[in-house]
């Protein structure tokens, strides 16, 4: 059956919940609302695409996400980027920051897009929703900027088509 009909389904529901519980709660958190760095899978923002396709894809293959650090310079460049992310997603942010900021953002580009949507299928998030797996304020965005990120989910296909699937209807659904 294809995932939305093993979504509908209660029986398939409740085993891919102990799955769910097994292999995935550690880090999504047994709601499945996740925290720092782990993503919340209840919303409808999903960093990698949220398909039946995308969600059986980063289930049975994994994610590796990596952000390199110091792109903007200094701290002041970092603040500068992150008042130009601010400003690009509608959000308050110091504006003489922001127009300074915008030209330093050319190196973050690259990958988050000159809009800052991002790009799913390459594992680039969208800088301008609110989806943030580290904290979209202006002190979480400069850490991220400063330090960068590295993470990422590893594959569950050791579980098996038959459960990978069942997983993926799970989560999806």
């Amino acid at each position: 059956q294809d995932i939305m009909s093993v979504a509908a389904d209660p029986k398939a529901q409740e085993m891919g919940k102990r799955l769910y519980l097994t292999y995935c709660s550690q880090c999504h958190g047994s709601d499945a609302q996740g925290a720092r760095g782990f993503p919340n899978l209840t919303d409808a923002q999903w960093l990698f695409g949220g398909t039946p396709d995308e969600v059986k894809a980063s289930i049975a293959d994994g994610r590796i996400g990596e952000m390199p650090g110091g792109l903007a310079g200094d701290e002041q460049g970092a603040k500068e980027v992150a008042n130009y992310v601010l400003a690009l997603g509608g959000k308050q942010h110091d504006a003489a920051l922001a127009a300074v900021g915008k030209e330093k953002y050319a190196a973050c580009a690259g990958c988050h897009g000159e809009d800052g949507k991002g790009n799913n299928a390459a594992g680039f998030p969208n800088i301008v929703d609110d989806a943030w797996q580290y904290g979209g304020s202006e002190a979480a965005i400069i850490e991220s900027i400063v330090m960068g990120r590295k993470g990422g989910m590893p594959s569950q296909a050791h579980l098996g088509e038959a459960k990978v699937h069942l997983l993926t209807a799970y989560v999806w659904g």
